[in-house]
């Protein structure tokens, strides 16, 4: 490699790129433009086997993407030559180095679902999409979603069915049909299995798809398939859950509401009133009698809700007997039970609901839109509904009452006058329970249509109005 020395031209002409007559100190472009000359070029340029180079071009280059070279970059060696002497010439290209992409979330499917079910829990909670208000057990369900397929199935069918609900998606494309479908054939493998098919898991599956259709499905009624039977054949294999079992005690408060509806119709025995399914439920009471010391108390409206149950399904074998032919010893019994029911609703309202009403846990507040002219406030959806179902179930035992005391040609005009009391209460509710919406306040429809036989016509387009409110966010079938 040789240095020889570049055009003699000045910059001025160099610039420009004409050709300088070297006339120094001015040349003659310089001096016709009246500038002045910088003289001869001292640059020189290097020769390598006949070809030339810009050394100082390719390192100020070089300098130059070397500078933009980050720390995530990296340098391609695209080509090397070798020079007779020894040298050797590298073509460098500088690549941006990406950072790798994962080909796989970390985490399995239910390690995700479990994710999700956790956070919409925390996040709905106290608000109209609580899912809590009806499945107390969910808190329970992430870590078995990976052993159990049906309890993954069934849970990923309602929290997606939940979601499309809070972005609100239509009713007709909220219900999954192919979903539902893998659902219970998933139930049907595991229960199918030895192992599996008493498991609390396999249980809580069982109620969380029985829930997702009272809930969203009513594209072709309320239970096309009802899980109802099968929940009840599962708790009766598996016993009263054990002390400390708070998931399997948790479950049956969970499937209690579809399972009154067979006590109702007399599909099944009432086991709850069996001393150890008593005993089960108020053990797992008690251990939250320190934070809410109402709780063992409150816990009896579902042993007294089965009570009224069973008093229904006596009378209604006797009701369309002539008095005459009725066993007299059967009537007292029944009337008896009745009676019972009734003071132990009271004592149940004098223990519980009074005292909020006196602490003013639970006030009045004016409503000019309520056929009483007030409403209350709660400081739960969970108490409210309480309030709302025990006010229910004493205006059923006052109705019981007025039926037996017909048979006989007897009134008692104090028994219609407290069911408008208890009506007057859950007509109270109903502005609170519209705050409940779209989904928790479902759960107020039953003390609601309870009410309407005690409300005078004034009161009917009201009560109707708040139905057709709650349930606005799902379709109706054509036949109801």
């Amino acid at each position: 490699m040789v240095g020889i020395p570049k055009s003699n031209r000045c910059d001025f002409c160099r610039r420009r790129k004409t050709k300088c007559d070297e006339v120094w100190p001015t040349c003659g472009n310089c001096r016709k433009a009246g500038k002045e000359c910088s003289g001869p070029s001292k640059r020189v340029k290097f020769v390598n086997n006949g070809r030339h180079t810009r050394a100082d071009k390719e390192k100020s280059n070089l300098v130059r993407e070397v500078s933009t070279i980050s720390l995530s970059d990296e340098l391609l060696n695209i080509k090397n030559r070798t020079t007779a002497d020894g040298a050797t010439f590298s073509k460098l290209r500088v690549c941006a180095r990406k950072p790798p992409v994962p080909a796989k979330v970390p985490g399995s499917s239910a390690d995700l679902l479990a994710g999700q079910v956790i956070m919409y829990l925390r996040s709905s909670e106290g608000t109209g999409y609580s899912l809590s208000m009806f499945l107390s057990t969910l808190g329970y369900a992430p870590p078995l979603l990976e052993k159990n397929e049906a309890l993954f199935d069934a849970t990923n069918l309602l929290l997606s069915t939940w979601l499309k609900l809070c972005r609100g998606k239509s009713p007709e494309d909220m219900f999954d049909l192919a979903s539902y479908s893998r659902s219970l054939r998933s139930l049907q493998k595991v229960l199918n299995d030895p192992k599996e098919q008493t498991s609390s898991a396999t249980l809580a599956a069982a109620i969380y798809l029985q829930t997702t259709e009272y809930l969203f499905d009513y594209t072709k009624g309320v239970n096309q398939v009802s899980h109802s039977n099968g929940i009840y054949s599962l708790m009766m294999a598996r016993g009263p859950p054990k002390p400390g079992d708070n998931f399997g005690s948790q479950l049956i408060l969970d499937s209690f509401a579809f399972l009154f509806r067979l006590l109702l119709a007399g599909d099944i025995d009432n086991f709850f009133v069996r001393p150890e399914w008593q005993n089960a439920l108020t053990s797992f009471f008690v251990q939250f009698k320190s934070k809410v010391p109402v709780i063992l108390e409150m816990s009896k409206l579902v042993l007294y809700s089965t009570m009224v149950a069973d008093a229904t399904k006596r009378f209604s074998k006797i009701r369309n007997i002539c008095p005459e032919l009725l066993d007299a010893q059967e009537l007292e019994g029944i009337t008896a039970t009745i009676d019972d029911i009734a003071t132990k609703f009271g004592d149940l309202d004098r223990c519980t609901l009074d005292p909020l009403l006196r602490s003013k846990k639970i006030y009045e507040e004016p409503d000019p839109e309520s056929p009483v002219g007030a409403s209350y406030t709660f400081p739960s959806g969970l108490m409210s509904l309480y309030f709302a179902n025990t006010a229910a179930f004493r205006i059923v035992t006052n109705r019981l009452k007025q039926e037996l005391n017909a048979m006989f040609g007897l009134d008692d005009p104090n028994l219609e006058a407290e069911c408008l009391e208890w009506s007057a209460r859950i007509w109270k509710i109903c502005r609170f329970s519209q705050t409940l919406k779209p989904l928790c306040a479902v759960s107020f429809n039953t003390p609601i249509c309870v009410s309407y036989t005690s409300a005078p016509p004034e009161v009917w387009s009201y009560l109707i109005a708040k139905l057709k409110e709650i349930e606005g966010y799902r379709k109706q079938p054509v036949s109801r």
